[in-house]
């Protein structure tokens, strides 16, 4: 791929991620319409008697209005979504900026049309605001930081970017008035070339929907035909409207609707087939394909993502767990959605949607429409077909190509342990999570931007050919896939919150300094002595006096689930610490909760002092010991209040563990009965070098 597709596929995939903001809006809004349209109409309060409840009908109306309210100012919460989407820091004053200079634009519009051509009407719908959105984003991201003369410094900085804003919107707006009309007839010409060419154009409005899908770059496409008059043009309650999903919702909204929805449906209706069955079908080929070892352990995965596609239509989490490692698979699945797309087309299925095709707009955008309105029946008819289509095409293939999908092999990643390893430093799970992410990207100066849509966690890089993509599937990614010079890695609904909180470390990349492994994608080296040993036993004391626990009950994820390394927990009695074993203390955390040791032997070693005990900020702790230190098991090395920490709702239990035991641990040799009462100082664990 060259340079310049290269940058031109990373901007089409951030203008996609932008367009997610605004679209997020649209499930709660079409929820309140629909339920709002579906049982405040005639039809449904003649068939459901108990609906004809005047206080009943006053919170459905009012809920109809409120959802149409979106609907109706689609183009500026685009305009202001675009602008925050795209703009790379103060999201804030962007898209009040792109607010504003959309109304400018539509007012400058509206003056010329007065002036000029009284009789014309002009509707530039989301492309406008796709064009004032990523102007402003662009206007903001060069200039927010601009210094004005002095007697106009008041206007510099944040604030110069709405004036600029708006007097460029000006420009917009009288270039839109000239070069509009003709384009506008265009568009209106090519959606009747698309109603022309029918069920085949359905079938290439699906197939490629869904190839685009494969690299986050639909969102550029289908609101085109969702928006514009691309998706259609209609009358509905007296006025002239666009785009498939614009008409879909007039339609919804007007009492006086009566027989099949638009036409234009045709661009959702062929969602629900496989959204809601035929990837369902797939999951559950590709779960039963796993060996039967692997099902417990990994069958998890595709049958979340096959309940996640039935329902809200979500299909990330269940496509990229073959797209990957067959993109030819893909390429059927999308062949087959194409199809899916012709066939309820030609079934006259009228169901829309306000985000996706999964059950629950299927209930509210068909079912409780009515037959006459939405045929919504034949998608069952054809559900059920297309759930055994895409469970034997999968079945076949994955048996057939031995296609690697997650769970075919168990697979070990030394590196990718060791940076998760490496990267568990506090008791913050979502915090050590991003800092593996950030080391597995191949560390911050790497990195340049990071976004996340829906579903995935969308990366910049410098270089995309240093990161450790293990790292992202043992976090529970099934894939990552490289953009340009980027990666995007389906998380699911984490990927936002990945986002945020790894946006909060590169704000700050000071809290990453007791953080290993972080500007480099290769574990920091376990610090040994010339003359290592192997093979040896080695003992641990317990460091306070107490209730032994293993680790598995330990009400933290983190720790449970040894994602830190091996180890074992003491309930404590008392607040005396000492150290659990002979080694030398090589850091100690700024809240005191934490302390670092390393042995002789290799082993490095955390000391863990409570539960989310990073939050008290160290004053429960009296640390007796600096960095460099040489302790034995004999060493007092802390004291903690275990009332204070319980006062403050935490828990105090003492935690023991080897970072690096995924390297340097061979086996556990012995270990202490979980509920038996240990003295401080005395042997109650033992693990097996490597």
């Amino acid at each position: 791929m060259s340079k310049r597709s290269s940058k031109i596929n990373q901007s089409l995939s951030q203008l996609g991620q932008a367009f997610m903001l605004p679209i997020a809006i649209l499930p709660v809004a079409g929820l309140l319409l629909g339920l709002g349209g579906a049982l405040t109409n005639d039809a449904a309060i003649h068939t459901y008697s108990w609906l004809n409840q005047q206080w009943l009908q006053t919170i459905l109306k009012i809920m109809n209005f409120a959802g149409n309210a979106v609907f109706s100012n689609l183009a500026l919460i685009f305009s202001i979504g675009l602008a925050v989407g795209l703009a790379k820091g103060d999201k804030g004053t962007a898209g009040l900026a792109g607010g504003v200079a959309y109304l400018v634009y539509s007012a400058t519009i509206a003056g010329f049309l007065q002036l000029f051509s009284p009789k014309n009407t002009i509707d530039t719908g989301v492309l406008g605001a796709i064009v004032i959105g990523s102007t402003v984003a662009y206007l903001h991201n060069h200039y927010r930081k601009v210094q004005l003369p002095q007697f106009l410094g008041f206007f510099g900085g944040s604030r110069f970017i709405p004036i600029i804003s708006s007097l460029v919107a000006i420009v917009i707006g009288a270039i839109f008035f000239v070069i509009w009309p003709p384009i506008q007839s265009w568009l209106t010409s090519a959606g009747y070339a698309i109603a022309k060419m029918g069920s085949f154009g359905s079938f290439l409005y699906g197939f490629l929907l869904r190839l685009t899908g494969a690299v986050g770059l639909h969102h550029t496409i289908y609101p085109m035909f969702w928006y514009t008059a691309l998706g259609g043009t209609a009358d509905v309650a007296g006025k002239t409207v666009v785009g498939a999903q614009n008409i879909f919702f007039a339609q919804l909204a007007d009492p006086n609707h009566h027989g099949l929805f638009t036409y234009g449906t045709r661009f959702f209706a062929g969602r629900f087939a496989t959204m809601m069955f035929g990837l369902p079908g797939a999951a559950l080929a590709m779960y039963l394909c796993l060996p039967k070892i692997n099902r417990k352990k990994d069958g998890g995965l595709y049958l979340s993502g096959g309940l996640t596609s039935f329902l809200t239509g979500i299909t990330e989490p269940i496509e990229y767990t073959f797209l990957f490692v067959a993109p030819w698979l893909y390429v059927i699945h999308a062949f087959l959605d194409g199809v899916s797309f012709y066939v309820a087309d030609i079934m006259n299925i009228r169901i829309g949607n306000s985000f996706s095709g999964g059950f629950i707009d299927y209930l509210l955008f068909g079912v409780l429409q009515g037959q006459d309105k939405t045929n919504w029946p034949n998608v069952l008819i054809m559900g059920i077909i297309w759930f055994f289509l895409y469970f034997f095409i999968f079945t076949l293939c994955i048996k057939k190509f031995h296609v690697g999908i997650p769970g075919m092999e168990v697979t070990e990643n030394k590196e990718a342990e060791s940076i998760l390893t490496n990267s568990s430093t506090t008791d913050n799970k979502l915090f050590n999570e991003s800092a593996a992410i950030i080391t597995a990207l191949g560390g911050i100066n790497n990195i340049e931007t990071v976004s996340a849509c829906a579903t995935r966690l969308r990366v910049s890089l410098k270089d995309n050919n240093i990161i450790n993509e293990d790292v992202f599937k043992m976090l529970g990614a099934p894939g990552v896939l490289k953009v340009g010079s980027g990666i995007q890695a389906i998380f699911g609904g984490k990927a936002d919150i990945y986002s945020q909180e790894i946006n909060d470390i590169l704000t700050n990349p000071s809290v990453l300094e007791n953080t290993k492994s972080i500007n480099t994608v290769s574990p920091a080296p376990s610090i040994k002595p010339t003359a290592e040993k192997h093979n040896e036993t080695i003992s641990f004391s317990a460091p306070v006096n107490g209730i032994y626990t293993d680790l598995g009950n330990v009400k933290d994820d983190v720790f449970s689930k040894k994602m830190m390394g091996e180890g074992f927990a003491i309930i404590p009695s008392d607040g005396l610490i000492y150290s659990p074993i002979n080694a030398k203390i090589t850091s100690i955390f700024k809240t005191k909760h934490a302390i670092g040791l390393i042995t002789d032997d290799g082993l490095e070693v955390l000391l863990h002092l409570g539960l989310d005990t990073v939050e008290l900020e160290g004053k429960p702790f009296d640390i007796k010991v600096k960095t460099g230190d040489t302790v034995t098991t004999e060493t007092l090395i802390a004291q903690m209040d275990i009332d204070q920490i319980k006062k403050h709702g935490k828990d105090p239990i003492v935690l023991t563990l080897i970072t690096n035991s995924a390297t340097n641990v061979a086996s556990v040799v012995k270990e202490t009965s979980n509920g038996t009462t240990v003295s401080s100082k005395k042997k109650v664990f033992e693990v097996r070098t490597k």
